[in-house]
């Protein structure tokens, strides 16, 4: 068995595997749980990419344990993934009046609904006067401010009516910097100009703990991070024939070739690390040879060679599988945008005792100079730095006469570093 056909069985083997481990696999996070009576357990809690705030937890207490509890807002007070999040628990009223524009009323009519229910609260804030928590749902997200000493939850009210906007959440905030004695000019005005998320909510309750702007960025600024990295391998190219060419004898060929590429990984949640948008340059070459006699009139000896270099932006979208402290199995896809340029290209055939060379390669326009092949690709990273992969392009066109039509499939393996 050649080397293409190796590399393509692992490709497939890889691409079978991962669902299993999809589903085999959670994201285990150092963490902990309160219980009711207030005592912490440690262990490692099932730590996701929540769009909405999590009706239950998985718990267990050692990472390798084939046990695992589920908790509920009823079984404890509260849980954490450590140095990333916590969460407590709420027991009390919830607006459910919705603030998207095509569920809103339109007669004007205020909805003053809610709900009862004990669930868990995201911790956003806790300084020396207030905590700052969040809960989402299917309805919408909603913001509760506790003050000190108990820190006990209330809705920040915000509400929209027709085409009335109720900002009572601003009111709320600034009775609170009032209390505290931390209402001055400047926090009035960004009081008034605040709008009902997180951000602008966040940076208020700061400001009335007390927390300096230097202090405030410390914490809560920006964690954007590229996650950088070079990788090298093999590019085993096989190049087939098709249509008129493949009747009139023309053969496969494969080529093995280095290749190396450059990019960055930038995870849609740093702290989860399992979705990830990769920008990716990548460079190699192939090679085609073909030394045939044409199987039918006029059976002539024919030959038809070149060497093609390509370079390629691919931007793609990853997903992380499996994921571990010291692995990672993942996946993706992308969209190949390929240049070509080509060297020592030959199409020579004897006819009659005369030599043609190159003829229809003499056409600037026979050669393909671009494509946009999709890109595929799997997996692992090992210890947070090493990486193993396999890349499979989809087949791409050389020459735009059908008569001498060969495809490139490019099958990419090798290791990736990252800083």
């Amino acid at each position: 068995m050649n080397l293409f056909k190796i590399l393509q069985k692992a490709s497939f083997f890889i691409a079978l595997l991962t669902p299993f481990l999809s589903k085999a696999q959670s994201n285990y996070k150092p963490g902990y749980v309160i219980t009711s009576k207030g005592d912490t357990i440690k262990g490692f809690v099932d730590y996701r990419e929540w769009d909405e705030t999590p009706a239950d937890v998985k718990f267990k207490q050692a990472v390798s344990d084939n046990t695992v509890k589920t908790f509920t807002p009823g079984d404890i007070s509260g849980f954490g993934i450590s140095d990333i999040e916590s969460y407590r628990v709420y027991t009390g009223r919830i607006s459910m009046d919705p603030v998207t524009p095509d569920k809103v009323r339109t007669e004007g009519k205020r909805d003053t609904s809610f709900r009862l229910a004990t669930v868990f609260m995201k911790d956003l804030e806790k300084g020396t006067k207030l905590a700052l928590y969040a809960y989402k749902d299917d309805v919408k997200e909603r913001f509760f401010i506790g003050d000190a000493p108990g820190f006990e939850p209330k809705e920040l009210v915000f509400r929209i009516t027709g085409a009335m906007t109720e900002n009572t959440f601003q009111k709320q905030l600034s009775a609170l910097a009032l209390e505290h004695n931390k209402l001055n000019d400047n926090l009035i005005v960004y009081i008034g100009r605040s709008e009902y998320k997180e951000s602008d909510i966040l940076q208020i309750v700061s400001k009335i703990n007390g927390l300096s702007d230097a202090d405030y960025k410390a914490k809560y600024g920006s964690k954007f991070k590229l996650n950088l990295f070079v990788g090298a391998g093999l590019n085993a190219t096989a190049t087939r024939p098709f249509g008129a060419y493949k009747a009139a004898g023309g053969i496969n060929y494969n080529s093995y070739l280095p290749f190396f590429s450059f990019g960055a990984d930038f995870f849609a949640n740093q702290k989860t690390r399992r979705l990830a948008f990769r920008m990716e340059l990548m460079a190699s070459a192939n090679q085609y040879k073909s030394s045939t006699i044409y199987t039918g009139s006029p059976y002539v000896p024919v030959r038809y060679s070149y060497t093609q270099l390509w370079g390629a932006i691919v931007p793609q979208v990853i997903y992380n599988f499996y994921s571990t402290e010291n692995l990672r199995i993942y996946g993706g896809a992308g969209l190949a945008l390929t240049w070509y340029r080509y060297s020592n290209a030959t199409y020579d055939l004897n006819y009659a005792s005369t030599q043609v060379k190159n003829a229809p390669i003499n056409n600037p326009n026979f050669l393909y100079k671009a494509a946009t092949p999709i890109m595929l690709k799997a997996g692992a990273v090992f210890g947070g730095h090493w990486g193993v992969f396999i890349n499979y392009a989809t087949p791409a066109k050389v020459s735009r006469d059908d008569y001498l039509l060969v495809k490139t499939n490019p099958l990419l393996a090798g290791l990736n570093y990252y800083f």
